[in-house]
């Protein structure tokens, strides 16, 4: 083996593998299911116990330069909101809004917190996934 075929290896092992981001919460898991367009997708249990994603814009792929960043969430349980919102092929929803991710550390791994807003409202439920 070459020095190109070691470095290609190491350098695939320090990229996290998505399903390996798994945060545990009160709520239970927190897990960065994919990346699409640029976003990351999360996938967790609303307050209210239904499964939701969270949708992160320009996350994809940063795994070294982490710290606050503005996301969505949809659910799949009833909501409260006046329009409803989608996301790929699941069916529109009306349990949606806005939220704030903030990891503890710049570099994978590290704990972060999920802060959820119902529809436009400011953020101010509080999830913690360590």
């Amino acid at each position: 083996m070459n020095a190109f075929h070691l470095a290609a290896i190491f350098s695939l092992l320090s990229v996290p593998v998505l399903a390996d981001e798994v945060w545990d919460s009160d709520m239970g898991q927190i897990v960065y299911e994919a990346e699409e367009g640029g976003a990351a997708i999360f996938s967790f249990t609303n307050v209210d116990a239904y499964p939701a994603k969270l949708i992160i814009p320009g996350l994809a792929g940063n795994y070294s330069n982490r710290s606050s960043h503005d996301a969505f969430w949809i659910g799949q349980g009833a909501g409260a909101c006046t329009a409803f919102m989608s996301h790929g092929d699941a069916p529109a929803s009306s349990q949606w809004g806005r939220a704030q991710v903030v990891f503890d550390s710049p570099e994978f791994p590290t704990s972060v917190t999920v802060i959820l807003g119902f529809c436009l409202d400011e953020p101010n439920i509080v999830i913690r996934g360590e």
